[in-house]
């Protein structure tokens, strides 16, 4: 039978200085297992340097579940936590976490609109982060950045020029950057204007190219704001509420139109330009889109 863990959805995305406990249940094919003794855990971010030491102890939290509470971390970044037991044989399972800078809304405001407020059996909490995870996925990928800080670290050709691009609109810290192994000194890094676009651009030094390439590497912090606006908001509580109802909607999923006694319905459906079936919703992103339309 085949061993799996899962991270807990309270765990994927966590808050920066916030104190988080990760959590981790380990299964045997469908159900859940503990260890045949004590479980570790090390965690590095991406990197490479070490957050946590390999083999620190974590601690049970049931069956199958083992937790380890992680120190608040100042900087955005991406965590990847190594898990090591012995299931019969010795085995080793990675997960990943990140460190965010906000969220757009919380599974309090979620819990509390109308057909999800009390249903907590049909929508437990770990299904509310995972729907509020999912909302705000939809709404970063269509516009083209978050409204709140994320992590992102580039690894690109330098440009033998002051001006190099990263990957990502509104870059708003940058916390490390080397070139050729070589890390930019704090001064260098204050250095460096940040610009909408993406462009990071050097004082008085370039970002020089060497063979066999890719040997710049930018570490930083974007997003278009520090705080979500209302209107956006409102979009995340709305998608996040539509796609837990559409768990348990007895609606087919290929469905165009239903009848009811008010006669025939015709439900909307997403496309190029309609990131959901939601219309409102579609009008708010498409005003906030800093992405160009799609066209054919």
């Amino acid at each position: 039978m085949a061993y799996y863990a899962n991270l807990s959805s309270d765990s994927r995305l966590i808050l920066r200085d916030s104190a988080e406990t990760l959590s981790c249940t380990f299964y045997s094919g469908e159900t859940a297992i503990d260890a045949d003794g004590s479980v570790t855990i090390g965690i590095v971010d991406a990197a490479g340097t070490t957050v946590v030491a390999s083999g620190t102890a974590t601690s049970s939290g049931g069956t199958g579940i083992y937790t380890y509470s992680l120190a608040g971390q100042s900087n955005l970044k991406e965590l990847t936590a190594t898990w090591s037991g012995t299931w019969g044989s010795a085995m080793e399972f990675t997960t990943t976490t990140q460190v965010v800078g906000g969220f757009y809304t919380t599974p309090a405001e979620i819990r509390g609109l109308d057909s999800i407020s009390g249903e907590t059996g049909t929508f437990p909490a770990a299904d509310v982060v995972d729907a509020i995870i999912y909302a705000e996925q939809v709404i970063d990928d269509y516009v083209g950045a978050p409204f709140v800080q994320r992590y992102q670290m580039d690894t690109m050709n330098g440009t033998d020029t002051q001006v190099i691009k990263g990957t990502k609109m509104f870059p708003t810290t940058l916390l490390a950057a080397s070139i050729d192994g070589t890390a930019l000194t704090s001064d260098e890094i204050s250095n460096t204007a940040l610009f909408e676009d993406g462009t990071m651009r050097r004082k008085d030094s370039i970002w020089a190219y060497t063979e066999a390439g890719n040997n710049v590497v930018l570490e930083y912090e974007y997003g278009s704001s520090t705080y979500a606006p209302n209107d956006i908001r409102w979009c995340a509580r709305t998608l996040a509420r539509y796609h837990l109802l559409e768990q348990v909607s007895n609606i087919p999923d290929r469905a165009i139109s239903i009848q009811s006694e008010l006669g025939q319905i015709q439900l909307a459906q997403p496309g190029m330009n309609r990131p959901t079936p939601l219309p409102d919703v579609n009008v708010i992103l498409n005003r906030h889109r800093h992405r160009a339309p799609t066209v054919f």
